[in-house]
């Protein structure tokens, strides 16, 4: 069997592919990734036979200055917002409704090399991000059953080949499709979703619940990390991911306030502190406090298992990788697909959700960072419920198992 792997053009869409990408392999399937020029060196990174396709795209963040600070700014979307998108607000349609725009834009940019790529290489199954439009036409084109691959809960509702509420697909993402001649494909011929059943949403179709394996990137674990085995003090890691990289592009130094006002609300604790970031962002963060101590481009499923509590910004990739060390999480959020994984957390006990948009104008904020922390560190419930969750995903099919399903649908 081959198999096409697709992923959107960030590594937060990369990263979730890659553990069955190599069952895939390691089954004896022969597998590619395809993606933009900005996805190859971690293509490349992951092990496995790679092609970049197209050209890169300007990010929204520098094309659509306005319109992507005003997405940090929105008002609170109602909780579970995609199974009740009649409560949503017309700004708040309008905001997802750009989002795929945007997600047709992007795929715009690759799909003609990755049909062309197809048509020689003639896959058996293509296996799509579900941010990626381009594999979905993709698969249509050379006919052959396409796999929609989730990340998590939070970014599922971000796939809006609809506007929301409407049954017909955005022009947009139709036009993808009448560019080659095909019909538009309303639903793929099956979901792989690696989210556990406590941060599940029903998806419609066939469907193939799979375990989250944490893949956050290649890397060497630090040898101080050892130095940790056997001390008393709490440990917290507290990481902002790569998107913040982008959102600087719109929001300029104000999208690190957030990890900021963590870093100096936690400086003051009695804790010891992990920074996982990267050399940019570390650059940018001035000098940290003597309790912290900065892991650059450390993955984060190497330092997770050391630690106490996770703070982080409730990227899907971040917020699995905590969920499956049984790590509790304080969320801190600015974006609706975060606040939705961040509340599902928060209701069963897993971790606590700060918004952004709220926090910001609380003169006290470091004061209440510090407190959500505490109540996390100190609650033993809340580690029971990490502990909970981490079962939970333990208990799902491995993506080895999973490889089975896509021979069937093959």
């Amino acid at each position: 069997m081959r198999v096409l792997f697709t992923p959107n053009n960030a590594r937060q869409h990369l990263y979730p592919m890659v553990p069955l990408a190599w069952a895939c392999r390691a089954a004896g399937h022969e597998v590619r990734i395809a993606a933009a020029p900005v996805l190859a060196n971690a293509m490349r990174a992951v092990g496995l036979p790679a092609v970049v396709v197209g050209s890169d795209v300007a990010p929204p963040a520098v094309t659509f200055q306005g319109l992507t600070q005003r997405f940090y700014a929105h008002e609170r979307f109602p909780p579970d917002w995609p199974l009740a998108v009649h409560l949503l607000s017309d700004d708040q349609r309008d905001l997802l409704e750009y989002l795929g725009r945007n997600a047709a834009r992007v795929a715009r940019a690759t799909v003609d090399d990755m049909v062309a790529f197809a048509r020689v290489w003639r896959p058996d199954v293509v296996v799509y991000d579900v941010a990626g439009f381009a594999g979905a036409v993709t698969a249509a084109v050379i006919g052959v059953p396409s796999v929609r691959h989730l990340t998590g809960y939070g970014l599922r509702p971000m796939e809006n080949r609809y506007a929301p509420g409407v049954s017909l697909p955005l022009p947009e993402y139709a036009a993808l499709f009448r560019r080659f001649g095909v019909d538009v494909r309303p639903m793929p011929t099956m979901t792989v979703d690696p989210s556990p059943p406590s941060l599940r949403i029903a998806v419609p179709g066939p469907w193939q619940e799979m375990r989250y394996v944490p893949y956050n990137g290649p890397g060497v674990v630090p040898d101080w990390l050892a130095e940790w085995l056997g001390r008393t003090r709490r440990r917290v890691c507290v990481t902002w991911g790569h998107g913040v990289d982008r959102t600087m592009m719109a929001l300029g130094m104000a999208a690190l306030d957030p990890l900021r006002d963590t870093i100096a609300a936690l400086g003051r604790s009695d804790v010891d502190l992990v920074i996982a970031t990267t050399s940019a962002q570390l650059a940018l963060l001035g000098e940290l406090p003597s309790n912290a101590r900065p892991a650059v481009s450390v993955p984060l499923q190497y330092l997770l298992p050391y630690c106490d509590l996770i703070v982080h910004q409730a990227g899907d990739g971040t917020a699995l990788t905590a969920a499956a060390c049984g790590v509790p999480q304080l969320a801190i959020t600015n974006k609706p697909d975060q606040a939705l994984t961040s509340d599902r957390l928060a209701a069963i006990g897993a971790g606590l959700h700060l918004r952004y948009q709220e926090l910001s104008r609380d003169p006290l904020r470091e004061e209440v960072i510090r407190s959500a922390a505490g109540k996390l560190l100190s609650a033993g419930r809340h580690r029971q419920a990490a502990h909970r969750l981490r079962r939970q995903i333990e208990r799902q099919p491995s993506p080895a198992d999973v490889v089975a399903s896509l021979e069937a649908v093959a």
